[in-house]
């Protein structure tokens, strides 16, 4: 059997599975296969896929990055995400805690077997799961994870829940697949963030997407705290020079994007 995605009108990729072992159908669609190759494919709405056997690399890149860049960050959002293998990551920095704003809660729970941390993360008295922004105490925030695309509004709207020293993590596209959609996204970030730069995981199998790291203050490697990650128990992928790599640009997407970001 394969599952197939379309990720532009001329790419596409395709898994061999073995077995559909999941399907649920609410405010979004979910679906998880057998994998010979990655354990189990969630792929979530026909398009978004996350590979189990890779999960972490994702997973402790979005979380140690930005903490390992704050000093002493405290309150984590984690935004439109059903990865909760990030708040476990989250976790590994003392006294940090994390609210997670998730309006599908069925889609979620379908994920249970499929998240290594599913329970640990739903039981650790630091995590809060909410179904809407508005079900949040009032409260500004160290870090903002969103492991989705935003628009210009919608990233104005976390802006103003962070901390006058706050970093946005969000979601961009392929810079390679989608090149004009990879730009307008970091456009979407300049009148809100003094620090703006694109980053994504060397070492992501088959990925089609990357990320913007939004600062208010912070540089993601001028301001690195190298004593942090030492003091981290050992990641399966995460480490300084993963951090500092994770920036580096080749000079011809450098030339296409140097009037936007911030460096």
């Amino acid at each position: 059997m394969w599952i197939t995605r379309q990720l532009t009108p001329n790419f596409r990729q395709e898994y061999t599975i073995d077995t559909k072992i999941l399907d649920s159908r609410s405010m979004h669609i979910v679906e998880i296969f057998k994998s010979a190759d990655f354990n189990e494919v969630a792929m979530i709405d026909e398009t978004h896929l996350m590979l189990q056997k890779y999960l972490f690399i994702e997973s402790e890149l979005l979380a140690h990055l930005p903490l390992c860049v704050i000093p002493k960050p405290e309150q984590v959002l984690l935004f439109d995400s059903f990865n909760l293998e990030i708040a476990h990551e989250c976790f590994k920095h003392e006294g940090v805690r994390v609210d997670c704003v998730q309006s599908d809660r069925k889609s979620l729970d379908s994920l249970m077997s499929f998240l290594p941390h599913f329970h640990k993360v739903m039981q650790n008295e630091r995590f809060n799961l909410v179904g809407q922004v508005m079900d949040l105490d009032i409260k500004k925030y160290d870090v903002i994870i969103a492991d989705s695309y935003m628009n210009k509004h919608q990233i104005d709207g976390l802006s103003r829940m962070l901390t006058s020293e706050g970093i946005l993590i969000i979601r961009n596209h392929h810079p390679l697949l989608e090149e004009a959609a990879f730009i307008e996204q970091m456009s979407a970030c300049v009148d809100f963030f003094n620090v703006i730069m694109p980053f994504s995981p060397h070492l992501s199998i088959l990925s089609d997407k990357s990320y913007i790291f939004a600062s208010k203050r912070f540089h993601p490697c001028a301001d690195m705290c190298l004593q942090k990650i030492d003091l981290l128990p050992r990641m399966r992928y995460y480490n300084d020079k993963i951090h500092e790599s994770a920036f580096v640009l080749p000079h011809f997407l450098f030339e296409k994007i140097k009037h936007i970001a911030r460096f």
